[in-house]
């Protein structure tokens, strides 16, 4: 039984607890977010291109590098990655190797040093400090390292490796803080360093650094040809075969002891070295079977020389002759393949034995098969040659050919040439053996368009087309060795062939000429002949301005006449005189604009300004060129029409009125006719005091109205007899407004007078209506009589200003009451004026448009269109909040009995305040934003510091929040957050009416707990029947297991 115990009393206890659970609680599902995968930069080396792998097979290796060939390291780095890479450095690493790549330690330089670089500097936020500035250049997702493949550096400068022999794997490594991937961060190349082998030769003539020999003062000339061994490691070559060949214009040929070249069709074959006694076979395993045999050994870097003599053919005017010296061939002793004996498998033994003997191998080539060659040349003095050594056009004359170009375009530019004056032109050049030799010459040409030639010709000067002109003269000799020869003609649109052809021409020089000129036989006629094939094409003239000369608007009929002005330019004539021009509008040609060109003064156009030109005026001018190219460019002008209509009434009274205006229709005035005045007598006219009789009054009514942006300028005027004594012309509209148009006259003659109008601008033609002539002088109206008395003008709640006045004297029709308010100063620029119903004695600024502790300048006004009588006036300074950064602090709430004690502490300057609110909140805290709107508990004072509230009456328990906030004389009221709480709690509520209901907690809207009332009852009851069971047990004991005991707890 006491083993149950525990059980039972873990079973009460699950109980009362699963009792208070809100099991809503237990069904809010739970949202577990779990994201993966790698994403971020990744910088990568996808290749190193430079050095270039090496590859080998059977044949040997490709791609090596030679001892001594310094090389630099290249590579592509790209972000693989999905983010931009703003750091960067990157490591160049070579390694020793072997035949099977395997990564072995670092390699060393001469000196030592490993040969590693590293460049920590490659990209960052830095670009004074690194090579790439990632604040303007990231490394963007899938870009690579300066676009491609990048030459690796380090300090600004390519890294460099100059390699001994060896087998390497060479490492480019980068690296980046941001770096999402490592794996992909290294790449290797195999590189293999081999020795080089080269046999040198050089071929010169012994009395000239030239290879070519040009002075034959004496017939032969002597050479001398050099044979020397070199490499990246001792190369000892055997019998070197150098083939020795003669070509071209010789007479004899000898060596220095004596041997003739000239045998074999020129060709000697010369075996180059030192004789000397030399092992020509070892074998491996039987040092007696050594061979030794006599060869010419070539030593390392030591100079193995022939020299010989060759005499040039002078039998002939020009000759030529050539001599070359290469390596065909050469023997190497050593271990080679061809050296490798084996021995076949027996029965009984199948075994097969290598021995690596030592013999001699032939080979043809070495490693730089660009020194195995060389040659020298020999000419006479007598070799005789001119040419066109440049052909061109030249462009951008005028249209009749004056002026100086301002382009060439030469025979091997593929570019289209302009239409126009071009001149077609050559340089000639001598280029004989001998300058003295004075060449005539001679240039024909020929020019084609569309396959059809248009013009051929000769000439040999160039005189007219550029800054420096050429007249004929010979090449060479006492004249200058090139020459110039040109022809002027205008091109079409086409295509062009030019064709020039030089020749040698055997004529007399003039006389008197110090050297005789002559023609001989040209050796190379090759270069005496070229071409060019062109297209040609007309560039469209270009209209630079076209402009109205005119100032002011333009009206029909004007004294002033259209000016027009147009500039064009035409990149084939800059002069433009090749350029017509011809003006046009809707209906046609510009009168006396037709086409000119401008010398005819086509780029001016002056005509005057016809009635059909009237409104939009589109002209049109057209610039053509010679050659059919056109342009064209439109201005849109304005023209106005211009009227004056002009009625008379049969009383002789004249109505005048001068109208520009936009369209073509006629304007006239279509009524203007004596009325009856009678209807006008004793007229109180607005603006005027007393009253005025009219002399004469007539209907009047225009043809047609046009609205005021169809208008340029009008104006009104009526002439009348002196002896009517009119002193003002009125107008009275269609509603009957009087409008005064003129209040005096202006002198016609001494009879008459005319009353003028200057009508507005923006204005209307002037409707139909009635015009009055009034007599009897004007005297002019005054301000108000009535004016303001009383004003006061005080601050309001939240920054509203209240104005009132009272009203002196009497209000008329025309009187307006006006309240003034100006910020800042008395008289600004932008006031905020308000008219006011005659009735209205106060008004109301709103706060929303003040700002606190801002003065404000209020007036009030009677006002009428002559002006206000005196003004009320006053300052008023803005009040919107507390002033002082007053504040309550260390804020205490004290139960006492049914109410609370609220206290605080008050800090800042309590000028402005007038008493302090405690504002409090049911179940939360709050912020100065918070705070609710309603605080109706006060205490009067601007240092007050405490207040007692009395407590509500709900039941249940809650946590009340309290604040306390100053406010001024005007209602004005700061906010704060909450400052302390208290815990109210109450078990019936003591407000019940006795209506026969309990009242358990408050109206629901904030339980204290969502478990039912009646689950506490049954609590307890479980509890308390648990602990007498449990009391009742402990106490018995079970008289075995637990030796009689009593159990006390």
């Amino acid at each position: 039984m006491k083993n149950m115990t525990p059980v039972i009393l873990g079973l009460l206890m699950l109980t009362s607890f699963f009792a208070v659970i809100d099991f809503t609680e237990l069904e809010e599902p739970m949202v577990i977010e779990d994201t993966s995968g790698r994403a971020g930069a990744d910088p990568s080396v996808i290749a190193i291109t430079t050095p270039k792998e090496t590859s080998c097979d059977d044949r040997g290796c490709r791609n090596t590098l030679m001892v001594g060939e310094e090389t630099t390291f290249a590579a592509y780095i790209q972000n693989s990655g999905d983010a931009n890479i703003d750091e960067l450095s990157y490591t160049v690493t070579v390694y020793l190797t072997d035949f099977n790549k395997n990564v072995g330690m670092v390699a060393k330089d001469a000196s030592g040093n490993d040969l590693q670089w590293e460049n920590l500097d490659a990209m960052c936020d830095d670009g004074t400090v690194c090579d790439f500035d990632s604040t303007t250049d990231p490394l963007l997702p899938g870009n690579y390292l300066a676009g491609g493949k990048y030459t690796l550096q380090r300090a600004g400068s390519d890294i460099t490796w100059t390699p001994i022999q060896g087998e390497y794997l060479v490492e480019v490594k980068v690296s980046s803080p941001t770096d999402a991937d490592a794996a992909n961060n290294a790449e290797l190349v195999y590189v293999v360093v081999e020795d080089w082998y080269d046999i040198q030769v050089d071929l010169a003539w012994d009395t000239t650094d030239q290879t070519s020999k040009t002075d034959w003062t004496n017939p032969s000339g002597d050479f001398t040809l050099t044979v020397i061994a070199n490499g990246s490691d001792t190369f000892d070559p055997r019998d070197v075969q150098v083939r020795l060949a003669l070509a071209g214009d010789y007479s004899s040929a000898t060596a220095s002891d004596g041997t003739d070249l000239t045998q074999n069709s020129g060709i000697t074959v010369l075996t180059a070295g030192t004789p000397a006694t030399v092992n020509i076979y070892e074998n491996e395993t039987d040092p007696n079977a050594t061979q030794d045999a006599t060869r010419n050994v070539l030593s390392y870097l030591t100079s193995w020389t022939f020299t010989g003599s060759v005499a040039i053919n002078t039998a002939q005017n020009e000759s030529t002759l050539k001599v070359e010296a290469e390596v065909i061939g050469y023997t190497m002793y050593g271990p080679f393949e061809d050296c490798v004996e084996t021995s076949d498998a027996t029965e009984g033994n199948e075994d097969v034995t290598t021995w690596n003997n030592l013999c001699e191998v032939s080979l043809n080539n070495d490693d730089n098969p660009r020194t195995d060659a060389d040659e020298i040349i020999g000419t006479t003095s007598t070799y005789h040659d001119i040419r066109i050594a440049r052909m061109g056009v030249y462009q951008g004359y005028n249209s009749d050919g004056t002026g100086l170009p301002s382009t060439f375009v030469q025979s091997d530019e593929n570019t289209d040439l302009n239409v126009g004056a071009s001149l077609i032109y050559a340089d000639v050049e001598h280029r004989g053996s001998n300058g003295m030799d004075a060449y005539n010459w001679d240039l024909s040409y020929s020019v084609s368009l569309d396959g059809t030639v248009m013009f051929t010709g000769t000439t040999n000067e160039c005189v007219e087309g550029t800054d420096v002109p050429y007249t004929h003269q010979p090449l060479g000799g006492f004249g200058q060795l090139v020459g110039s020869a040109c022809v002027m003609i205008s091109l079409e649109p086409g295509e062009y062939e030019f064709e020039f052809t030089l020749t040698m021409a055997d004529k007399p020089s003039p006389e008197g000429e110090p050297i005789e000129w002559i023609g001989a036989f040209d050796a190379r006629m090759s270069n005496n002949v070229e071409s060019m094939t062109v297209d040609v094409v007309n560039n469209l003239p270009l209209i630079t301005s076209f402009e109205l000369v005119n100032d002011g608007d333009l009206v029909v009929g004007q004294e002033e006449f259209l000016q027009l002005s147009v500039t064009a330019f035409d990149v084939d004539d800059p002069s433009g005189e090749g350029l017509s021009f011809y003006y046009s509008y809707q209906g046609g040609e510009m009168l006396g604009c037709g086409e000119r060109n401008q010398t005819e003064g086509g780029t001016i156009c002056s005509t005057p300004i016809l009635g059909e030109y009237i409104g939009n005026l589109a002209i049109n001018i057209v610039v053509n060129d010679s050659h059919g190219g056109q342009v064209a460019q439109t201005m849109m002008l304005n023209i106005w029409n211009d009227a004056v209509a002009q009625a008379t009434t049969d009383a002789g009274i004249t109505i005048s009125y001068p109208l520009q205006y936009f369209a073509l229709s006629d304007f006239t005035i279509a009524t203007f006719a004596d009325k009856d005045i009678a209807s006008y007598d004793k007229v109180v006219l607005e603006g005027f005091s007393g009253t005025y009789a009219a002399v004469a009054a007539m209907d009047y009514a225009p043809s047609t109205t046009f609205p005021a942006n169809d208008i340029l300028s009008q104006s009104l005027s009526v002439t009348v007899d002196k002896a009517l004594e009119a002193t003002s012309l009125w107008y009275i509209d269609g509603s009957g407004k009087w409008i005064l148009f003129a209040d005096a006259s202006e002198d016609v003659d001494a009879t008459t007078e005319a009353f003028v109008y200057s009508i507005p601008a923006n204005s209307p033609v002037v409707p139909s209506g009635t015009l009055v002539l009034m007599g009897g002088e004007l005297a002019q109206a005054s301000i108000p009589d009535a004016s303001v008395s009383g004003f006061n003008a005080e601050a309001l709640k939240g920054g509203a200003i209240g104005v009132t006045w009272g009203i002196t004297g009497t209000l008329l029709s025309s009187d307006n009451i006006v309240v003034t308010i100006c910020d800042g100063q008395e008289d600004c620029a932008e006031p905020f004026t308000q008219t006011v119903a005659d009735e209205d004695r106060s008004y109301s600024y709103s706060g929303t448009n003040t700002v606190h502790g801002t003065v404000y300048h209020v007036s009030v006004a009677v006002c009428n269109e002559e002006g206000c009588s005196t003004a009320g006036k006053g300052t008023v300074t803005a009040d919107k909040q507390v002033d002082g950064g007053v504040a309550a602090t260390a804020l205490t709430v004290q139960e006492d009995g049914e109410n609370w004690i609220i206290s605080w502490d008050v800090t800042g300057d309590t000028s402005d305040v007038a008493m302090w609110h405690v504002c409090y909140n049911r179940g939360e805290s709050f912020t100065a934003a918070e705070m609710p709107a309603s605080c109706p508990d006060s205490v009067m004072g601007a240092d007050a510091n405490t207040m007692t509230i009395a407590q509500p009456t709900a039941a249940g328990t809650f946590e009340y929040y309290f604040t306390a906030v100053p406010m001024d004389a005007l209602g004005n009221m700061d906010a704060a957050d909450s400052m302390n709480s208290i815990t109210y709690n109450r078990a019936a509520d003591n407000s019940n009416d006795g209506d026969g209901t309990n009242t358990i907690g408050d109206d629901g809207d904030d339980a204290s707990s969502s478990v039912p009332t009646w689950t506490w009852g049954l609590i307890g009851g479980v509890v308390i029947v648990a602990f007498i069971a449990g009391a009742f047990i402990l106490s018995r004991g079970d008289g075995e297991g637990g030796e009689g005991k009593d159990w006390d707890y």
